[in-house]
């Protein structure tokens, strides 16, 4: 029982891991299609608000839908997954 929380912090890291390395680099178009359907979400979402059938969306809402955006984000995961890979190893380090 005293290592299994240290491991699932663990294996949650390493996938945080994997997800970041996958946006960062864009792997499989990772990036593209994360930003691709925000972009759809937040055009269905727009829509609905102003009751407009335009397809055209302000810049503002935009801007924070682009693929760079979601390449940063994945460094952002990256880096949690290497905190949280860490933190694992402290517990471990300190329960034995």
């Amino acid at each position: 029982m005293h290592i299994a929380i240290p491991l699932v912090i663990a294996i949650g890291g390493l996938a945080t891991i994997v997800f970041g390395v996958r946006l960062a680099f864009n792997i499989g178009g990772a990036a593209d299609s994360q930003a691709a359907l925000a972009r759809a979400r937040s055009e269905r979402i727009y829509r609905r608000l102003t009751g407009s059938t335009s397809l055209t969306m302000p810049s503002v809402t935009t801007r924070s839908l682009t693929t760079t955006n979601f390449r940063f984000r994945g460094v952002g995961f990256t880096f949690a997954g290497l905190i949280m890979l860490a933190a694992s190893a402290l517990l471990l380090l300190i329960r034995h």
